[in-house]
């Protein structure tokens, strides 16, 4: 069964990280929802740049994925952390088994803000995860915990796709390591902190 991941988006959020993982996820077959955590699913960037969602979380909150992807952006994540919506859709994919994949300041926004790590190790963005009490921060690019998968930020954004696409295809990682090499990417595999995962996905 082709593997399925949520992509949730709020009007602030990070264009180039959005579209980076968005396009490797596709890459590799993996389907991808674009969700909008806004009324509509018109959504500004970071950086203005206009993008469409395929539906509300409204409409997809009852869906259950492989993994629930966010990526950062001031604004973005801020809207992600204050939803509830958002909230309640982690903790049940959470409980579920399911991967959690944060990007740049959505690891300690809304993850560590939620105290949805559990003390988990985590990266992200810059001097953030010193605001939340929740999870041990790694000044490392991708770390892997268990069914969380996070990393620093945009530089890192190829990094963190294929480190997400690796666990989702776990039983056929040549496929990844092929379009890495496909598209010219000399960083894969990188060395990242990984602490296997228990749960079946």
């Amino acid at each position: 069964m082709k593997k399925s991941v949520a992509v949730l988006l709020a009007n602030g959020f990070e264009e180039a990280e959005a579209v980076i993982f968005i396009d490797i996820m596709r890459r590799l077959e993996i389907h991808v929802d674009i969700i909008s955590c806004e009324q509509t699913t018109a959504l500004a960037s970071y950086f203005q740049t206009p993008i469409s969602a395929d539906v509300l979380l409204a409409d997809a909150a009852s869906k259950t994925y492989d993994a629930v992807m966010m990526p950062g952006g001031p604004k973005g994540t801020d809207s992600l952390s204050a939803n509830p919506q958002v909230v309640e859709f982690l903790k049940r994919h959470i409980k579920a088994g399911k991967y959690i994949c944060a990007l740049c300041s959505s690891g300690a926004k809304v993850l560590a803000a939620h105290h949805l790590l559990e003390g988990r190790t985590y990266s992200t963005g810059d001097k953030l995860a010193d605001k939340y009490q929740d999870g041990i921060y790694l000044d490392q690019d991708v770390v892997v915990d268990g069914q969380f998968i996070t990393a620093k930020g945009l530089g890192v954004s190829f990094e963190f796709s294929f480190t997400v696409a690796h666990y989702l295809l776990n039983d056929n990682p040549q496929t990844v390591d092929h379009q890495a090499n496909h598209i010219y990417f000399k960083h894969w595999p990188q060395a990242k902190q990984v602490i296997p995962c228990q749960e079946k996905h």
